[in-house]
């Protein structure tokens, strides 16, 4: 059952093959799916996409829990361009909190979610990029 939805958009600067946004969707058990979605590049007709799936481990999932536990602020730091993040928080299949789409840049327990998140993220080049790059 699905625990937390958070999405990360590419705000800054990007081009042909850049990825655009990464959804994270962690379920209750653990197990977690994060979708790359990216720009199309020359002879592409729309974005492309990618998705990998793991589990977290009983530590990290603690920690998770632990953040989710905090205050949510609706606080949003003034930037130009970078990374937003939206956050859903769901329990029985329904959203019981939700943060819109914004910068997080100093805002607990935000930074500690993407922190985790970006743990999870593989370190390998995604198969989209070994094709785009030909690597």
């Amino acid at each position: 059952m699905l625990l937390l939805k958070a999405t990360e958009t590419n705000w800054g600067r990007t081009g042909p093959g850049d990825w655009e946004k990464r959804t994270w969707k962690i379920d209750t058990d653990g197990t977690w799916q994060m979708k790359t979605t990216f720009h199309p590049v020359d002879g592409d007709p729309e974005n492309q996409a990618e998705a990998v799936n793991g589990t977290l481990s009983q530590e990290q999932m603690t920690a998770l829990i632990g953040y989710i536990d905090v205050y949510w602020s609706d606080e949003k730091p003034d930037a130009c361009d970078g990374n937003a993040w939206e956050f859903k928080l769901y329990q029985n299949e329904t959203v019981i909190r939700h943060r819109n789409t914004g910068y997080i840049s100093g805002i607990e327990p935000f930074e500690s979610i993407t922190r985790l998140l970006n743990e999870t993220e593989p370190d390998e080049e995604t198969e989209y990029h070994r094709k785009l790059y030909k690597l």
